[in-house]
C-alpha cells in the first residue's frame, strides 16, 4: 500500500526538480549580477577615495576650491584657474603645451580624481548631473572593459579608443577635467561630462570637437557614416545645437522610442561630410535599400 504514495512523491520530486532547477538558475544569475554590481561599486569607491586624497594633496576639493577671492592666497584651485583663464584670455587650442587639450584613456588614479569631483559637484552645485551616484558603477564598468568598441575598419582608420575617455589640459593640473563614454560604434559620444567648476571656458566644446573630428576622419575613408547622430539629454540640447547639431528626423526603433519617453533624450544629428565618398555596400554602417536586403519575394521560389 505504501508503493503508490512513494512513486507519486518521486514523480512530484522529479517534476519539481526541473522547475526548481530553472528557478535556481535564474536566481543564481540574478545574485551573480547583483554581486558584480556591488563589486564594481566597491572598486569605484576605492578609486574615488584615492582620487580625493590626490586632489586634496594638490590643494583642490577643499571648501574654498571654487573661490575666486581677490586675495590670491584665499583663492581656491578651480577658482584660481577660472580667474587666470579670464585674466590671460586663454584659448584651449594647440598653440602651447600648457593649453593643449588631450583626449585619452585614464589611469586608475585619474579616474579616481574624476570620481572625486563628480561626487563633490553633485553635492555642491544645485542641478548638477549626479554622475557619481547614478552612473558611477556604470562608468567603472566601462573603465574595466578590455575590448575597444567599434568595427575593425574604425580602428584601422582612426585608432581604437577605449569605451571610457578622459580629457586633460596641463593648465588645469593632473586630473581630467571631463570624461566621455563611447557607443558601440566606437565613434559616437554616448555620455559626456565636464567638471562644474570648469564650465563656460570652452573646454566642453574642445572635447566634443575632438570626437566630431575623429568621426569625420573615419567618414572620409568610409570607416564611418557621413552623419553623426547622438542622443542628447534635455539640459545638453543647447550645447549640442551650438556645436552644429540639429534635431534628427529619422524614425526610432520601438525600444529607442520607449527610452526617449522615459529619459527625455532628444535625437540630434550633424552632417560630417557634404560630399561623402560613395559607399561600396559592405560598410558596417551602410544601410542597403530594402529591395537589396535579400528578402524573399513571391516569385523567388
Amino acid at each position: 500500500r505504501s508503493l503508490l504514495p512513494i512513486q507519486a512523491v518521486m514523480g512530484n520530486d522529479r517534476e519539481m526538480t526541473v522547475v526548481e532547477r530553472q528557478v535556481a538558475a535564474m536566481m543564481r544569475k540574478q545574485r551573480e549580477e547583483q554581486d558584480e554590481q556591488a563589486a564594481l561599486a566597491r572598486r569605484a569607491e576605492e578609486l574615488r577615495s584615492r582620487g580625493e586624497q590626490a586632489l586634496n594633496d594638490n590643494g583642490d576639493l577643499d571648501v574654498d576650491s571654487d573661490s575666486e577671492h581677490d586675495d590670491l592666497e584665499r583663492r581656491g584651485a578651480t577658482g584660481r584657474a577660472r580667474r587666470e583663464f579670464r585674466d590671460r584670455g586663454l584659448v584651449f587650442d594647440s598653440s602651447t603645451d600648457e593649453v593643449t587639450v588631450t583626449v585619452r584613456a585614464m589611469t586608475d588614479l585619474e579616474l579616481g580624481m574624476a570620481f572625486a569631483w563628480m561626487r563633490r559637484d553633485q553635492r555642491r552645485y544645485e542641478g548638477a548631473t549626479s554622475f557619481w551616484s547614478k552612473a558611477g558603477t556604470g562608468i567603472q564598468e566601462c573603465f574595466e572593459e578590455e575590448r575597444c568598441p567599434g568595427d575593425k575598419d574604425v580602428h584601422a582608420a582612426v585608432g581604437a579608443w577605449p569605451r571610457l575617455i578622459g580629457a586633460f589640459v596641463p593648465f588645469l593640473g593632473p586630473a581630467p577635467f571631463a570624461f566621455a563614454m563611447l557607443k558601440d560604434d566606437g565613434l559616437t559620444v554616448d555620455t559626456m561630462g565636464v567638471r562644474q567648476g570648469f564650465r563656460r571656458m570652452g573646454l566642453g566644446r574642445t572635447v566634443a570637437s575632438a570626437f566630431i573630428d575623429r568621426a569625420r576622419r573615419a567618414a572620409k575613408v568610409r570607416a564611418g557614416p557621413p552623419e553623426c547622430v547622438i542622443d542628447a539629454v534635455p539640459d545638453a540640447v543647447a550645447f549640442w545645437r551650438a556645436m552644429g547639431f540639429s534635431n534628427h528626423g529619422g524614425a526610432d526603433s520601438p525600444t529607442t522610442a520607449v527610452m526617449r519617453k522615459l529619459c527625455g533624450d532628444v535625437a540630434m544629428s550633424m552632417t560630417l561630410l557634404e560630399d561623402p565618398p560613395t559607399p561600396r555596400g559592405h560598410e558596417w554602417w551602410f544601410e542597403k535599400p530594402e529591395e537589396q536586403r535579400g528578402y524573399w519575394s513571391d516569385d523567388s521560389w
